[in-house]
Formats: C-alpha cells, structure tokens, sequence
C-alpha cells in the first residue's frame, strides 16, 4: 500500500473512533477515492500542498463533489495525518454520541438562571437556541474534567474555540455569541474569570495579542519585570482601571471616548491574565508601543489606548485623574545618549537639586550639557576622558545663541559642569573649563510690534467674531494687545481675578512671582464678558476663565494664545515673533503716545522701567529720527549720500 492510501486509512479510522456517523465516513471514503483517481491519472504524489492548490483552485476539482466544505474538511485532516500522524483536535467536532453524556445539576441550573436573567432580551425560540449552545458548550467542558464554571480556565475556551472550526464562519460566530454572552453573565456572578468571555471574542474576531507576538527584547523585558508586576494582580488593574470610564463620564465625554478607554483597559487586562503578569508601567509601555499591539488598535484608537494607560500609571502612582493633563511621547534627548554621557550628567544634575535650586534652574544646566554631549556624539567621542580644550573651543565656536545673554548663560552652565566632571574624576585636566568663553558681547535687537495693516486687520476679526472659537480669540488678543498680559498669565486666569466693580484684573505674574493689579479697558472687558455669556463651556468646573471647548473643559496652555494671534493674521510669517509681540506693542505705543515710563510699567506689571529700554531705545520711529552720516564713521558713499 503506497503512503498515500496508508494515510487515508489512518484517516478513516481516526474519524471512526472519534465516532462520526457512517454516512460522513462514507463521503470522506468517496472524495479519497476520487482524489487518488486524479493522482493516478496526472502521474503525481500527493503532498499537503498539492491538497491545498486543489482547495484554492477555482476549476473543476476531481473530488466528486462541489461542496467545498466538505472537500476543505477531508484535505485538512489528510494533511494532518500526513504532518503529525493523527488528525488535530482544531479539525474534529464533537460528535452527537459524546453529547449523550449528562450534565451536572449544577451546570443545569446555572444555564436556567442565565436564562431567567436575559429572558426579557430574547424570544422563545431565541432563548431555546441559547439553550442548546450553553448546553454544548458544558458539556465540552465537563468532559474536560470540570465540575464547576469557576473552574474554567482560557485552555478550555481555546479547546472550544477549536472544535468548532469545522463549521462555516456565520454559524461559529452565532454559536460564540451565545457562548460569550453566557460567558460573560457568569464574569458578573462571580462564577467564572472575567477573562474568559474577553478571550473568547479575541479569538472569534482574531484579534489576540499573545506573549508570543512580542519581539525578544520586548519580552525579556517584560520577563524581568515579571515577579515585581504581581504586586498589583491583574484583576485589581481591572477593577481600578475602570473607574477611568466613569470619570470620563462624569467629564462629559461622549460615549465613543468612553468605550475606548474601556476597551484599551480591558484588552490589557487579558493579556496580562492569560500569561499570568500584573500591572507594571514598564510592562504597560512595551505592551502599547508593541507591533502587535498597534496592529491590533487602528489609527487614533491606538493613540487614545496609550493616553488611557498613561492616564492610570498616574492615576496608580497619585491617586488622582488628571483629564486634562497633556503628555509627551517622545523619547527625551537625554534617553537617546550613551550611557557614559548620560550617567555624570543625572549625577550633576542630582547634586544641583540637592543644593536647593528649583527644577526649571536643574533643568536649563542638563539642557546646555545636553547641547555639548550631542556635540561630542557628532566627533564620536566615546568618554569625557577625551575631551580636550581644543574640542571645548570648537563646540564653543559653533554653538549659536539668538542673543549673547542666552550664549553667556549656556556656558556658564557649561564650566560648571566641565568642573564637576574633573572634581568626579571623569576628565583628568583641571583646567578644562577655562577653555570655555567668560562672556560674549552684548547686543541688542530692534524692537517688532505689530504693524497699522495688522492692527487695522485684528480690529476686523474682533469684530467680526461669531464662532465660539473667534469670541475667545478677541478676548485672548485684546488682553495682550490693550494690557499687554503675557500669554502665561492670560490662560492662568481665574474668574475671581476679575473685579467687575472696579473695572481692573488683579493676577499674580508666573514669571515675575509678583502681583498686577490691571485697569480694564471697556473693550476687553465686554469681550470677556461676551466669552463667558456666549462661548464659554457652561458644563466646566475649572475657575479659570479660558478653558478648553472640549471634555473634560480644563485649562488652557499658553499656546492657546499664539494660535489665536495666528488665526487672526494667518499672513503674518515672522520669525521669533510669538504672542509676546502683542506686549511689545503695547509698550511701544504708550511710550509713542508720550505716556510716563513709570506709568507703562506699572500696566505691565514690571518692577522698574529697565525692561523698557529697548523700547526707548530701539523703537524703529524714533531710530528714523537719529540718522547718522556714513562719511563721518568712514564710510564713503558714491555721491557722498548720506544714509
């Protein structure tokens, strides 16, 4: 007997002690005989993947029959009595004599109660379908050796999932439903792992995540992390994590936000169950940033996974949900670096914050060591031992500043870290730091405010403001340009702030730390006013005036006050002019209106009139005023014009 019909044998045998009817053996004994009369014929051996060219061929197949069910079922059990000498449980079904068995008591009375409890759900004949299928499926169970539904475990439900593989996608799907329904009542009973019913729906729409799928780096990691992880279960990160659905709810989302932060909470949830892992903000991270897991999220569903689970390592770390809040994901220049730039720098900067000095002045010195360490990647340097003077002086050369004050600053930081580095034994010159410029020559830059078109322009789109949008752009625009508020403190606002009385603002300076106390213009008051009455979202419970339109209303960035200026001159295109231009012309035009510099600084919330000097000084009118002939600096000119 050649191997061919040794495996059909074996084939038929199988399905014989599996105890499938006589009329199934009878039709898979037909279809092996047609096939072995067309290898006979075309003078060929069969193969598995001869068989499957058979199954994808769209011409007249030689099997004796056009079911292609049927031919699909008989060349996948050949092939595996070809593969693995016995025919694999994922293309067998469970035939009617194993169905015989009886069930438990306990298993009938537990599909009465689910049925009882969804009966108003689903008709007579809907609920005896339901019936049957939760019946199948115990029984499956039950000859797995469970005796109770707390007993099921994931390798039962994949069991199942498998022997059904034999039927055609719509009624598998219609059988699972079921399944996953009665699932899921018992998740909520407290009589079966709440994972179950979410696994069997990843497997019924093929969208499981497994350990497997991960590359090698991503699961050492997560292997390393593993023993730590289990100090928060998985079940306590499902229970906690979705409390995020409620408190969205409660904010005001709509419904599709809602379900997504429930679905990514729930997703991750069964991963961790199923490869026996608890929560961990490492596991969490290599979890979303995963292939398999962006393949599994589409589009800005994925984004909005990765912003939930940030939102919980918060979340579990404070206590609190910061809805509002606006996170940063790409990686930091200093993660980016080799280890032996990377580890004096968070050493220097953990002796800096142990000396008292706020974040902002720690986090300036690791920004400047930050622009020297990319320098020296860019020579390839591989340890500050090799750092010199003369590399010192030309990173010095070419590290370009807007002004001389930002340049001084910058290698102030600098020595002060080429310091550290020889007092910690990293770099054995002393000296090194001297290499480094003391001071560069000061300069100042003329003064740019917004030109008449511009004014004239921005008067026009105040005016014109119906949008809930364009009535908080007027207002943002008109604190700036008729008070000449920064950006900082506009969106830092509080209602309270404002004395309607007394027609004036009262705020504390983010960047001065001193108080301003502000008489309001009519025209900016009336464009709050209106804000508030017309535009503002009434459901936010944020005391700052400006919020954001969208759930949950919180507070606004500084930005918010640039994309208004830009929304307003979407023409204007220059460089290094933010929304502080709106300050600057304020000063500018008071001081061209002859208004007393004390006056000016007292409207700006300044301490003195030092800061205004520039505006004296360098204000492009009054430059026009002052012309200085050229031939007196030396300069000939043709003609002997004058400049």
């Amino acid at each position: 007997m050649n191997t061919f019909l040794c495996n059909v044998s074996l084939t038929l045998s199988c399905l014989s002690e599996k105890q499938y009817s006589e009329n199934s053996i009878q039709r898979y004994t037909r279809i092996y005989g047609s096939l072995n009369a067309y290898l006979e014929k075309e003078e060929v051996t069969y193969s598995p993947d001869i068989g499957m060219k058979l199954i994808e061929s769209n011409e007249d197949t030689p099997f004796g029959t056009k079911c292609k069910y049927s031919i699909a079922s008989s060349i996948a059990k050949l092939n595996d009595v070809y593969e693995c000498g016995t025919i694999r449980s994922i293309h067998l079904s469970l035939r009617p004599a194993c169905l015989k068995i009886e069930l438990y008591p306990q298993f009938k009375c537990i599909i009465s109660d689910y049925l009882e409890h969804c009966q108003n759900e689903y008709s007579v004949v809907q609920q005896e379908n339901i019936r049957r299928r939760c019946v199948v499926f115990l029984k499956r169970i039950q000859l797995r050796g469970r005796k109770s539904t707390g007993e099921i475990i994931y390798d039962d439900i994949l069991s199942y999932h498998e022997s059904l593989s034999y039927m055609k996608d719509i009624s598998r799907s219609v059988e699972e439903s079921s399944v996953k329904g009665f699932l899921r009542y018992l998740a909520e009973t407290g009589n079966a792992s709440f994972g179950l019913h979410l696994y069997l729906d990843v497997l019924q729409t093929n969208r499981l995540v497994s350990l497997e799928s991960f590359s090698d780096g991503e699961r050492q990691i997560i292997d390393s992390r593993r023993e730590e992880s289990l100090e928060f279960s998985a079940e306590d990160f499902r229970i906690a994590a979705m409390e995020l659905a409620s408190v969205h709810r409660n904010a005001g989302y709509v419904d599709e936000v809602v379900e997504a932060v429930q679905r990514t909470v729930l997703q991750h949830f069964l991963f961790l169950d199923l490869h026996g892992l608890g929560y961990d903000p490492v596991i969490a991270n290599v979890w979303t940033n995963s292939d398999a897991v962006r393949a599994t999220f589409h589009s800005s569903s994925w984004f909005a996974a990765r912003r939930t689970l940030r939102l919980f390592e918060d979340y579990a770390s404070d206590g609190e949900v910061a809805l509002a809040g606006r996170y940063i994901f790409k990686p930091r220049d200093i993660d980016l670096l080799p280890e032996w730039c990377t580890r004096p720098l968070l050493a220097f900067a953990e002796q800096r914050l142990k000396e008292k000095l706020d974040e902002d002045t720690v986090k300036n010195d690791v920004y400047s060591v930050l622009r020297l360490c990319k320098y020296l990647i860019s020579r390839r340097l591989d340890s500050y031992e090799e750092l010199t003077g003369t590399t010192v002086m030309e990173f010095n050369r070419q590290d370009c500043h807007l002004s001389s004050k930002g340049k001084n600053a910058c290698n102030h930081r600098i020595r002060r870290f080429l310091k550290f580095l020889s007092r910690e034994g990293y770099v054995s010159n002393p000296a090194l730091y001297q290499a480094v410029s003391t001071a560069g020559a000061s300069s100042e830059s003329i003064v740019v405010t917004l030109n008449e078109d511009e004014i004239k322009t921005l008067k026009e789109y105040i005016q014109g403001a119906q949008t809930p949008m364009a009535i908080r752009d007027s207002a943002v625009i008109l604190l700036g340009t008729e008070m000449g508020i920064r950006g900082c403190d506009i969106v830092n606002l509080k209602l309270a702030d404002i004395d309607w009385k007394n027609r004036s603002i009262r705020f504390r300076q983010d960047k001065t730390d001193t108080d301003a106390w502000i008489p309001m213009p009519t025209a900016v008051g009336n464009a709050i006013f209106r804000y508030l009455k017309e535009a503002r979202p009434r459901d936010s419970k944020n005391d700052c005036i400006f919020v954001d339109f969208n759930a949950p209303y919180g507070q606004m960035t500084r930005h918010v006050c640039w994309r208004a200026l830009r929304r307003a001159l979407p023409e204007r295109k220059v460089h290094g002019s933010g929304f502080h231009v709106t300050r600057k012309t304020f000063s500018t035009h008071r001081l061209r209106n002859n208004v007393h510099p004390g006056m000016i600084a007292d409207a700006m919330g300044q301490r003195d009139t030092a800061s205004l000097t520039p505006y004296l000084s360098l204000d492009m009118e009054r430059m026009s005023m002052c012309p200085l002939s050229l031939d007196e600096l030396g300069v000939p000119m043709n003609g002997g014009g004058q400049a």
